[in-house]
Order: structure tokens, then sequence, then C-alpha cells
């Protein structure tokens, strides 16, 4: 019992309501004799505590008088609420009564007429008086009542007006935006206001000035305003357009004297419609049109506005550095305009223009405001597609200056990649790498361009509603269907690789072709310390040839690399901006060159396996290597490449017909096909067919398909077995000779060669008693250490050496049989057969190895 109660005891929790009242209640109780707490009642005052014990009736009674002490609070509380509702019931009577008497006030008529006769007799004219105030009264009321009523048309009006201008109407900020901005906190020194002069003090009309531009200037709340509101007046004009047409007619009127301190409109160009709905207000035709002619005009000229800031934050058309202080060539029929001073100031700057390096450009290119510019200027197609037309070619024009610089005399810290002409794979591979990265940058910036949305749009303006954005999106579709944009992110990123392509496509075939070529004295290309290949090669003509042929095939797997990387990039990019898959890189210049260079380095690839092939006679015989140990190396080299080489890597998608051919050409099976079969017609010793082996090893560990191993492990297999039974046959004669049956296999052909009817062995020259006496006992005498040969010198495989001595063997047992039946048979004619020790079996038991 002791137990559980303090088990009960451990497991009572202190975080309850209860409990933590308790202990509240334990924590200011305060024990005291009853004689004490009866003397202080009577006395009204408070208890002392004399510090005596508390005992569990004590806690008992002060956790009761707490819960009485909260229930009678809460009674007092909620009697105050009872008393609190029955105070606001009467005030609500009495507003009722109020309510209703004014009520009855309202509906009784507003002139009362007595007609009581006695008043009327008794008092002279008091009838005509009585009437006439009748009539003033009720005019008086006829009036009010037109007044309220007008009162209530005018506000319905107002209101309608108000809303109309709210939603077709610019504020009197953004019509001076529109009019007068000029992105002036963009210039570097500029501090002149808006004086309402126009565009003939336009900043950028001085290009020294406005070459000095800020990247982040401090305060960029004007531009964002700017672009604002050239959103929000196309958006005007499509609703202005939707409810009173396209505003072409006769009576179309263009106020260019169209002030933007007066844009509230005159009284007469609101008017009732005539069809009775309710709330029926509407603008006029004649003052919709000409505020959109207005409109229209007012934002041709932000848009050239916004179009000449472009080129000279961005350093493109009219601000791009000149070449020689000439102007650039055009890049469009509408390239036309462009200012030789700004272009010559622009030249004073560098190749750059007004950027210190080309990260500064890149970071001018990703700048909100530019990206944000470029979406609005999509309202403008005359614009968008000068401005991409422009950008695409500054881009192109920076990317090929930069690959130049890159290729003589370095760029971003790396040595000039001309230094390793000497080496054929690293400078085809550090081109491909410098051309990828400018790629993917070009990439990365094109999309930058292109994905600007109106999420981003709300994010840098919050004052923009969902109503906004939902008509925006209605513009957005509207331009779509009429007019699609200009030039999409393959289109772009095509025309900025252009540049590059040619130069890259020029110096890669160039070393294919040297690679491709047969040297003598191998100068095309460096035998030591080039990537893939063993150090210490002699410097002749067969390892020079190879080494060209492994090279080949080397730069051959970083254009496969390249050229899947390209397109898979391409791809990507292409979905992330709304294209279909495939299309991007169709006609990317990029990609084109390493495709087709792919095609010409596989081509030079195929000519010179086939050649070296070829050539494996004359190269062995200047070598001490044979045939089949050339093209060992060749299929080892090649395959090793191959497993090293990023290009030929499993997941590498093949993406047409003509990749699948390629494919074909720069396979393993295509490799060991040609060599093996170059080489087996002058495979002369099994070592040859060894070494063609262990390349068929290699070659598997590499990726060769285990089928094509198998096939020509047989075709080197057949071809064993017919070098060891050439082996062999040689060495049963020699080893005939030296046991003396050589002597009478000979003799017993030389028989039956010219038997007749009759003829006996013993009779014949070579083959009498003696003879054949001799023969035996000399073989029976050999039997006892065999002169079969070991073949250590001829054949290295020691399961080849036993299959050869087995077989060697066999030929001596046969040959012994042979001359066994034909002497103990009735053509033998010898009179004592005790020279036949052993029959054949015996023997073959005894030469069994």
């Amino acid at each position: 019992m002791l137990s559980d109660k303090v088990n009960r005891a451990l497991n009572v929790r202190t975080d309850t309501p209860s409990m933590k009242a308790a202990l509240d209640a334990l924590s200011n109780l305060q024990v005291s004799n009853d004689h004490n707490a009866l003397k202080n009642k009577v006395a009204g005052s408070t208890n002392i505590s004399t510090g005596g014990v508390i005992d569990a009736k004590s806690v008992r009674a002060a956790i009761e008088q707490d819960a009485l002490r909260r229930a009678l609070e809460f009674q007092t509380e909620l009697q105050k609420l009872a008393s609190d509702a029955t105070v606001l019931r009467q005030r609500v009577d009495n507003v009722a009564k109020v309510a209703d008497l004014v009520a009855k006030k309202v509906d009784s008529q507003i002139i009362t007429v007595n007609t009581d006769s006695t008043t009327i007799n008794n008092v002279e004219g008091n009838t005509s008086a009585n009437i006439s105030s009748w009539e003033q009264e009720r005019n008086l009321a006829s009036q009010l009542a037109s007044a309220q009523k007008s009162y209530i048309e005018a506000t319905k009006r107002q209101t309608a007006v108000n809303a109309f201008l709210d939603k077709f109407d610019l504020g009197e900020y953004e019509a001076r935006l529109l009019d007068q901005y000029n992105f002036e906190e963009f210039i570097d020194g500029y501090n002149s206001s808006m004086d309402g002069s126009g565009d003939s003090s336009s900043p950028w009309n001085h290009p020294s000035l406005a070459l000095n531009i800020i990247h982040n200037p401090s305060s960029m709340e004007n531009a964002t305003s700017f672009l604002n509101a050239l959103e929000r007046i196309t958006v005007i004009r499509a609703e202005l357009t939707k409810t009173f047409g396209s505003g072409g007619g006769t009576d179309t009127i263009m106020d260019s004297s169209f002030d933007y301190n007066n844009t509230s409109l005159d009284s007469g160009s609101i008017m009732m419609l005539d069809d009775g709905s309710e709330g029926g207000q509407s603008l006029g035709s004649h003052s919709a049109l000409r505020m959109m002619e207005q409109l229209a005009s007012r934002q041709e000229r932000a848009h050239e506005r916004l179009y000449q800031f472009l080129q000279f934050f961005l350093g493109i058309g009219s601000a791009a550095p000149s070449t020689n202080n000439t102007l650039m060539v055009p890049t469009s029929s509408t390239d036309t305009g462009r200012s030789v001073s700004a272009s010559e100031v622009a030249a004073s700057y560098g190749a750059l223009g007004r950027f210190h390096d080309g990260d500064d450009m890149d970071e001018a290119f990703n700048h909100p405001i530019i990206r944000r510019a470029l979406y609005v200027l999509r309202h403008s197609p005359s614009h968008h597609v000068h401005a991409l037309e422009l950008i695409s070619s500054g881009r192109r024009t920076e990317v090929t200056r930069r690959f130049l610089l890159a290729l003589t005399s370095g760029y971003g810290g790396m040595a000039p990649l001309e230094m390793k002409a000497h080496d054929p794979v690293a400078y085809v591979g550090d081109m491909l790498a410098f051309a990828f990265r400018a790629f993917r940058v070009e990439g990365e910036l094109v999309k930058t361009l292109f994905s600007w949305n109106d999420s981003e749009n709300n994010n840098d303006q919050e004052e923009v509603g969902d109503g906004e954005e939902k008509q925006f999106d209605i513009v957005d579709d509207d331009e779509e269907k009429e007019d699609d944009m200009p030039m999409n992110v393959a289109e772009m990123l095509a025309q900025s690789m252009g540049g590059l392509s040619r130069p890259l496509r020029t110096r890669v075939s160039q070393v294919v072709s040297s690679l491709a070529s047969q040297g003598g004295d191998g100068s095309t290309t460096t035998d030591t310390n080039m990537s893939g290949h063993r150090s210490g090669e002699d410097e002749d003509e067969t390892s020079s040839s190879l080494n060209r042929l492994v090279s080949i095939f080397s730069v051959c797997g970083l254009l496969r690399f390249y050229s899947s990387a390209v397109h898979n990039a391409t791809d990507k990019l292409y979905q992330q901006t709304g294209g279909v898959s495939g299309q991007g890189s169709v006609d990317n210049p990029f990609y084109s060159t390493c495709d087709e260079c792919l095609t010409e380095a596989s081509d030079s690839y195929v000519a010179s396996l086939r050649a070296f092939g070829a050539m494996l006679v004359t190269n062995s015989s200047t070598l001490a290597e044979s045939e089949a140990q050339l093209a060992n190396r060749a299929i080892v080299r090649v395959s090793e490449e191959r497993s090293a080489s990023p290009g030929f890597a499993e997941d590498l998608a093949t993406s047409s017909d003509e990749e699948d051919v390629i494919s074909k050409q720069l396979s393993l099976s295509f490799l060991v096909g040609t060599i093996i079969d170059a080489a087996m017609p002058h495979l002369k010793t099994l070592d040859d067919s060894a070494a063609l082996k262990s390349a068929l090893s290699v070659a598997m560990k590499c990726g060769l398909k285990s089928s094509e191993a198998i096939k020509w492990g047989d075709v080197i297999q057949e071809k064993e077995k017919d070098l060891i039974d050439t082996f062999v046959d040689t060495e049963a004669i020699e080893v005939l000779h030296v046991c003396g049956l050589e002597g009478l296999r000979a003799a017993v052909q030389h028989m039956n060669g010219v038997y007749v009817e009759g003829m006996t062995m013993s009779s014949h020259p070579g083959l009498s008693q003696s003879d054949v006496e001799g023969a035996m006992k000399k073989f029976y005498s050999s039997l006892f250490s065999p002169p079969i040969p070991t073949f250590e010198d001829t054949i290295k495989d020691p399961e080849l050496r036993k299959i050869a001595r087995s077989k060697t063997a066999e030929r001596v047992v046969v040959v012994y049989q042979e001359l066994y039946e034909a002497m103990t048979s009735e053509r033998g004619g010898y009179s004592d057969l005790a020279f036949l020790g052993h029959d054949p079996d015996q023997v073959k038991t005894l030469l069994s190895l």
C-alpha cells in the first residue's frame, strides 16, 4: 500500500490547471488558530500568519475557499452583464419609437387643408388664401422632387465619369513621365530637372555626357513608374478600342496641343444613353477617338525615348563603338540614323565602349530595368524588332572578339589557346570548352532578357492591382495573336554564336586535316606529351601514324561530347522559354559547327584506320613487331582512349540518323573488325594470335559487345588451330626421324605408290626383316624418353603447348599403328613378328602426356 501511494505521488502532474490553483492557494495560505481568526474577523482586519503547521485539512479548506471566491467573482460579473443588457434593451426600444415617429412624419402630407365649413364661412377670403398656399407648396414640393432627382442623376453621372477616368485616363504624374522623362538619373553628373522643355533637351543628344552611365543609380523609382505608365497606356488603348472601335473615321481629331495638366473631360463629352439602361453612362465617340489619338502619340514618343535609352545603356546601335572611326554596318534595313559622334565617342573608350570589361557588359544585360524595358517595348513592334536585332548583333561582335582574344592573347586570365597548337587534342578541347562556356553565358543572358513576367513586376511595384494584371495578360494575348515575337530565344542565341562558329570551324578543320595526312616525317604532330598517348614512343612513321589515328579519335570524342551538350542545353533552354523540344538546336551555328566537324573528323578517322590496316605489312617490316602486334597496339590505344573520353558515355543520346552513322564509324566493333580483318592474313605464329586475343580482351573491358568479341574470338581460334596443325606436322616428322619410324613410313608410302598384286612388304627395299627390326628396336628404346618437343620457343601459351605436344604424340602413334597393321597383315610377308614388342594401344599409353 505504501508503495502504491509513493507511485501515485511520483506520477502527480503539477502543470494541470487544478494543481496550479492549489499550489497558488498554498503559497498564500496563512495558518492561525481559531481564536486569532475570530478576533481578526471581529476587528475587520486581515489574518496574521503565526507560522503554524500546514496539514491536509488546511490545504482542502484553502482550495474550497479559493473556489468559492472565484464563484462569487463570476456571479458578480454575470449580474453586471445582465444589468447592461437590460439598459441596452431599453435604449433600443427608445430608438425604435423615435424611428417610428420619424417614419410617420415623413409619410404624412406636407400641406394640410382645414375643410371645416364653419371656418370657411366665418372668415372671408380664407378659402382663396388656402388654395393659393396649397398651389405654392405643391410647386415647391415638385421643385424639390425634381432637384432631388437631378441630384441623384448627377451623382450617378459623376460616378460614371470618375470610373471612366480611372479606367481610361492617365494621372498627372504618369502623363508628366510619359511626356518628359528621359532616364536622367542613369547619367553621371546630370542634375537638371524636368522643366517641360520636351525632347529637345534630351541628355542622350550629348554623347560625351550620355556615355557616362551609372549602372545602379540611387533611385530608380521614376524609371519604374515610367515603365508602369507605358504598360497602363497600352491597356487603356486596348480597352478604348474594344469599347469604341478601332478609331478609323472622318471625324477623328488629332489634338497635338493636349496638355497633361488638363486631363479632365468637358461636360459636353459625356452624354446619356437613350436605351434607358440603369447606370448607362458612356464617353462620346468623338472624345474617345481624340483620346486614342493623343494616347497613341504619347506612347510613340515614350517608346522612342525608351529605345534610345536602351541603345546607350547597352552600348548598341548608335552608342556602339565604331571601327576605325567609321560607322558600323547596319544590321537591318531599319537601322538608320546612327549618330556618328556617338560612335566616335564610344570608340574613344575602347573596343568595349563605355564598359570596363566583359563582366560589366554582361551585368548591364541582366539589369532589371533593361529586362522590364524590353518587355514593355514589345508593344512597339518596330522598336522591339530593331532592339533585339541590335542586341544580338552586339553580342555576336562581343563573343567573336572574346574568342579571338582567347586564341591570340588570352582572355580572363587564361593563356593564349594558340600556345597549345602543337598538341591537337588539347588545342581542340580548349577551343571547344571556351566556345561552350560562351554558349552557356549567352544562353543565360538571352533567357534572362526573355524571362520578365508580371510576378516580377508586382514584386517591384506593389501598387499594380489584380485588375491591371489581368488587363496586361489580355493585351499580351492579343498582341501575340496579331504579331508573334520578332526573335525568339533560339534565334537570338544563334545570332550571338554565329560570329564564333566560323573561326572555330576553320581551326578544327585544319587540325583534323593535318592529323589525317600521312606525312613521312610525322611533323604534323608531336609523339610525346600528347593527351591520351604513351610517353617515350619512338619517332618513326608507325608511331606517328598511330598517334595521329588516336588523336583524330580523341578529337571525335570531344566533338561528339560538345555536340550533345549543346543540343541538350539548347533544348532545355528552348523548353523553359515556351519553345518546342529539338527546334532550338537545328539552326544554331555552334551546334552545326560541332556536328559538321564531327562528320569530317569521323570520316578522317575511318580513312586513317583503314590506311593503318593496309600499312601493317609495311610498318611491320620497319619494326621488330609483327602485324598482329601492331594491330594489338592500335586496338588497345583507341579502346583506352574511348574509355577515357567523355564523348562516348552511354548517356549521350543520338539526335539524328547521321549521328547513328557516326556512332557506328566510331564504335569499337568497327575498330576491331577493320584491324583484325587486316591482320588475319598475316597471322604466322601463335604469339600473333595471342596478341589479337589480348586486344580483344582490352576492347571488351572498354565496351566492346560480347557478341562481337565472341565472333572475332572464334575467327582467331580457327586460325590458331591451323597454325597448331602446321607446327605439329613439322615437329611430328622430326620426331619420327629421331625415333627411327620416318624411314619405314617413307618406304611404305613408296611401296603404296608401286604396289602390284602379290607384292609383300618384306620384299620391298627398306622394309626387309633386318631394316624393320632395327627401326623398331630404336623406336622402342626411345619410348623410355620420348623425343616430343616442348614448343617453349614457338608457343608461349602453356595450354597451347600442351595441345601441340599431345597432337605430336598422336601423330607418332598413328604412324606406328599404320606400320603395325601393315606388318601384321597378309601384305607383310614377315616370317617372324617378334620384333613387334608393343601393340598400338601400349605405345599410345607410353606416349601419353
